[in-house]
Formats: structure tokens, C-alpha cells, sequence
């Protein structure tokens, strides 16, 4: 029987030849191999820098938008009737949307200065502590917990609490600014319930 390689021979085709032939197949395929290894490694590295470049963006924006939220969080929950206009001015600067709408009207600004003033009330709060819960686009969320201390005319005494808050942020001109807040789980969106003083007692009239 004869073989390939002496049919090959005798029908003039040199036998170094087809090695060299085969051996250049077996290049060009383990070369396909790694070229196709190296352009899916390649891939998997351009979707993994995209991932990191996510979360360090995600990081930052969570980031400012604790220290925005801290910061209003300390705004609405200061204030002292010996320099009302204060809060008022903190409050617009540190919002956006329609809740800055709210506290840049100058009646409004006017009717919390004569509120604030009348029941001779004082506020004072930290915040103990502040994360991140929800982030989608431009917007954050962040929960927080204050101690407050509260002070009016009928109570002279600080009345302190700790309280759980929440302030939603988003961007507005390239800042943090806070569009929305509320107590515990109960959202105030519209009411702005959350960001006014305490309402003065009635039953009695400042000293």
C-alpha cells in the first residue's frame, strides 16, 4: 500500500515542503489563537476600566453630595431669633428647584424672619452621621442622623432629640444643591415641612 507522502513524492511535490507547509499552518493558527485571546482580553480590560471609571464617578458624586446634604442639613436645623435673616439667606442658597423658589420670595422670607422672631425660637443640631442611599443620573440621595437641641419662648429649657432625615440633591450649575427633604421614611415633598422652623406657640405672647 503505498503512502500519501510517497504518492506526494513521486507526483513531484518535495516532502520538505509540505513540512514546511504544515508547519506554517500550525503557525498562523496558534498566532489566530492568541490574536483572538489578546482582542478579547483587550475587550474585557476597555469594560473593566469603564466599570472602575463608574464607580470612582459614583464615589465622588456620592461624596459631594454627603457634604452638600450635610451642609443643608445643618442650615434648616440652625437658627436663632437674635439673627433670623440668616436662615432664610442659607436656605435659598443651598436649594434648587422649587423648594429655592420657596425661600428666595421675599414674603417668605419675611414671614419666617417675623415667625422665628416672635416665638423667640433657637435651634441647634449636629449631624452624627450620613451615606449614600440611592444614586440614579444626576441625583443622590442621602439619609443622615441629627441631635437637636430646641429652644422657644415657652420653653426655655433645651428639648433635645435625635431625629432620622433624609435630603434629596441634584446638580444645579455643577453643585450639589437640595431639592427635596422629610423625616424617617415620610417624604414632605411639596409642603416643605421639613425645612421650616417650628411653628411659635399661640397660647401664650412672647415676653
Amino acid at each position: 500500500m503505498r503512502s500519501r507522502w510517497k504518492l506526494w513524492s513521486d507526483r513531484g511535490i518535495p516532502i520538505p515542503i509540505l513540512g514546511l507547509v504544515a508547519a506554517l499552518l500550525a503557525v498562523a493558527t496558534t498566532v489566530g489563537v492568541m490574536s483572538y485571546r489578546n482582542w478579547d482580553l483587550s475587550g474585557r480590560n476597555d469594560a473593566l476600566e469603564s466599570t472602575l471609571a463608574d464607580y470612582r464617578r459614583k464615589e465622588a458624586d456620592c461624596t459631594a453630595a454627603i457634604k452638600a446634604g450635610t451642609d443643608f442639613l445643618l442650615a434648616a436645623n440652625n437658627f436663632d431669633y437674635r439673627k433670623p435673616d440668616e436662615w432664610t439667606a442659607k436656605m435659598a442658597a443651598l436649594t434648587a428647584g422649587p423648594v429655592h423658589d420657596y425661600f428666595a420670595t421675599p414674603k417668605v422670607a419675611q414671614d419666617n424672619t417675623d415667625l422665628i422672631k416672635a416665638g423667640k425660637l433657637r435651634k441647634t443640631a449636629t449631624v452624627s452621621d450620613a451615606a449614600c442611599t440611592a444614586q440614579q443620573g444626576g441625583a443622590v440621595r442621602v439619609i443622615a442622623q441629627i441631635d437637636e437641641s430646641t429652644q422657644n419662648f415657652q420653653t426655655p429649657d433645651p428639648v433635645k432629640t435625635t431625629s432620622a432625615v433624609w435630603v434629596q440633591l441634584s446638580r444645579d450649575s455643577g453643585s450639589w444643591k437640595a431639592v427635596d427633604s422629610g423625616r424617617g421614611d415620610q417624604a414632605l415633598r411639596g409642603d416643605l415641612a421639613a425645612t421650616q422652623p417650628p411653628v411659635a406657640p399661640t397660647t401664650a405672647q412672647p415676653r
